[in-house]
């Protein structure tokens, strides 16, 4: 009955003032923010808390401030009743053009209970535009020169590192179209900057109640700009931080895993936790970007990482988490409590089952890598055909690379003559000897075809670390941008083991590499690591794979909304020949094509049928949602072209 009463809220109440007891107007002064500090032994994990999680939401908190008389508590208010009757009252959620949306008081009221942490949304650029109050040239060129580098986004409230399917609304003049202006488009209203648990449950019931739309940022690296929505309010997760490692003889309780582990705030980036594993002479499974959030939408989605044919996928390193429901309870998730959850939120995608605040991860004795880089290309020595027999002759090691436990980068470009760079092969315990030995048959056959590789540069790294400081420079990495869309496959294992799948698979590969220009790949596996719990959510596509490759189009930065669909139209048409060579597989989520036909299977394989069952039942308000995500499919942003979504624009059920 909650939600028919919220719903029911004089209109004329949310808008005045609101008060306390005896009629006083609520403000910091005698209104304290809404949290109760509990123990930090208190999680069912086992695990304590970090601080910023024994600052939570309560019924006594609720109970109190209901008490103390203050306006509208149920706008606040947890909600656990009848999913059926949560799924027939959604509409489309509330607009700031709405005559239901909140008016100032209450937003003042909210930042009042969150301690003062709300922000109102104002696009990042808006400095450099003359009708934004914010107008400075000085900040603007401050701000333009930082624009390119992830850390900037990842530091600002409506910062993300891919613009395009957010909608390109305000971006510095230099770096957008010609006469382009600035809104607030897709970016969302208003801006929680979570510091504790308490903060985020606000938020979640708030958002629910008033039937807001609700959105989650870490650090925003999502390609397909799911931290985004208009008219939204967003919960920013990247002040929850911590770093603690729980010992070399740890042990998981509900798991029974015995061995070293850490806990990990939702919002730390992959480099300070490489840093901390390295000093105690471990391994964590990551990402090769230094600044991703290990425990957003990287992990939520499955997580590729140069250690992941040892060891798995990372969402296979997870032995628990700490979650804010959407119903806005916060609670521990793994093998014993909520065991579904555990399965969904280990490779079922982000913003849509909860926000996670902390992981307990596995970790590894740190040992050696080594890496090969090498190139070679079309020219006077080497024809068209002798090349594509040369990637052939690569690809062909894809089985046996894989099995080794190794990860390899790699590319081609065709502008127009081809060339290929192995950008490097990655060696796990293998010193650049063994590595040399192991790779000498490929060079020789290469060799033996005419293709002499002359860059051929092993290198030693004692870890991880090392190796990711020594192969990708931090300034390489790129965030603000809006350029370029990316499509992606899996290539099955048994497409190898099958001369006539093969052949089909390379003509494809070729094809599209050819028309596109540039084709970026992984040889990896997903490994078998009978020491974790793999039964979880990671497309299934994955436990099959040994190639990851990825197809891009791009766009010149005078491209219209036209041009970009266009652009996305030929990207689908042209990873078609892709689909076609391996049926029944599927694409990686986090690095996968927004126009995927048929995502659902593509993106979560067999498990999706189970992971929408889920949905409804966590989530039947469908307060969390992001495009292509589980569930997303019952509701679509209006105001779109074919091929171009934004998220500039209502959320409404269909």
């Amino acid at each position: 009955m909650r939600q028919a009463f919220v719903a029911a809220l004089s209109l004329a109440n949310l808008a005045l003032a609101q008060t306390i007891q005896g009629g006083v107007e609520a403000t910091e002064e005698n209104v304290a923010p809404a949290v109760e500090s509990v123990e930090v032994d208190a999680a069912s994990s086992g695990v304590d808390y970090f601080p910023y999680e024994s600052s939570q939401l309560t019924s006594d908190v609720i109970t109190n401030l209901t008490n103390y008389n203050l306006s509208n508590v149920d706008v606040f208010d947890f909600n656990d009743n009848d999913t059926a009757q949560k799924r027939a009252s959604r509409i489309c959620k509330t607009y700031p053009s709405d005559k239901s949306w909140p008016a100032r008081p209450i937003w003042d009221l909210l930042n009042i209970l969150l301690g003062g942490a709300l922000v109102e949304g104002v696009p990042t650029a808006a400095p450099c535009y003359s009708d934004w109050p914010q107008y400075n040239e000085t900040t603007c060129a401050s701000i333009t020169s930082e624009w390119q580098t992830p850390s900037y986004q990842l530091s600002q409230p409506l910062g993300i590192q891919y613009y395009a399917f957010e909608g390109v609304s305000c971006l510095p003049p230099s770096l957008t179209r010609t006469g382009a202006s600035c809104i607030l488009g897709g970016m969302p209203s208003y801006v929680v900057k979570a510091t504790n648990v308490a903060q985020i449950q606000l938020a979640v019931n708030f958002a629910r109640n008033l039937n807001l739309r609700l959105i989650v940022k870490n650090k925003g690296h999502d390609f397909k700009a799911k931290s985004t929505g208009a008219g939204a309010l967003s919960i920013w997760t990247n002040a929850l931080q911590g770093i603690q490692y729980l010992g070399s003889t740890y042990t998981h309780a509900p798991s029974g895993y015995k061995g070293p582990a850490f806990k990990i705030g939702s919002g730390v980036q992959a480099l300070p936790l490489y840093e901390a594993a390295d000093k105690l002479s471990l391994h964590i499974v990551g990402g090769n970007t230094r600044t991703v959030g290990i425990g957003g939408g990287y992990t939520a989605g499955g997580g590729h990482s140069p250690l992941m044919s040892a060891y798995g996928m990372a969402a296979d390193q997870v032995l628990s988490m700490e979650v804010v429901l959407p119903n806005g309870r916060f609670v521990s998730v793994d093998e014993q409590h909520y065991p579904d959850l555990f399965f969904a939120l280990r490779g079922g995608g982000g913003s849509t089952w909860g926000i996670v605040t902390s992981l307990v991860i596995r970790a590894y004795p740190k040992k050696p890598v080594s890496t090969l880089t090498y190139s070679f290309a079309i020219g006077t020595d080497i024809s068209t055909e002798t090349f594509w027999k040369g990637i052939d002759a690569v690809f062909a090691k894809f089985p046996e690379y894989a099995d080794k436990g190794m990860y390899s980068y790699w590319s081609i470009s065709c502008f127009p003559d081809c060339s290929f760079a192995m950008a490097p092969q990655w060696g796990n315990n293998m010193s650049s000897a063994a590595l040399k030995t192991l790779s000498t048959s490929l060079l020789d056959e290469l060799s033996g075809m005419g293709i002499t590789i002359g860059d051929a540069m092993y290198t030693d790294y004692d870890g991880v670390l090392s190796a990711i400081d020594g192969t990708w420079a931090a300034e390489t990495e790129q965030g603000g941008v809006w350029n370029f869309n990316t499509g992606s496959r899996l290539f099955p294992r048994s497409n190898w083991d099958d001369p006539t799948k093969l052949a089909a698979q390379t003509a494809a590969l070729r094809t599209s590499a050819e028309k596109a220009g540039l084709m970026l790949g992984y040889n990896v596996k997903a490994a078998n690591n009978p020491s974790l719990n793999q039964s979880n959510a990671v497309n299934p596509a994955w436990r099959e794979t040994v190639l990851h490759a990825l197809l891009g189009a791009t766009w010149s930065q005078e491209a219209t909304p036209a041009d970009i669909a266009a652009a996305n139209k030929n990207l689908v048409e042209m990873m078609q020949p892709w689909r076609d060579a391996s049926p029944g597989a599927g694409a990686y989520l986090n690095e996968a094509d927004i126009n995927e036909p048929n995502w659902q299977q593509a993106f979560y394989g067999s498990n999706y049928a189970y992971l929408y069952q889920l949905k409804q039942q966590y989530d039947p308000w469908g307060l969390m949602w992001a495009p292509t995500a589980v569930g997303s499919e019952d509701w679509y942003v209006t105001d779109q072209i074919d091929y171009y979504p934004t998220q500039n624009g209502k959320l409404c059920p269909k």
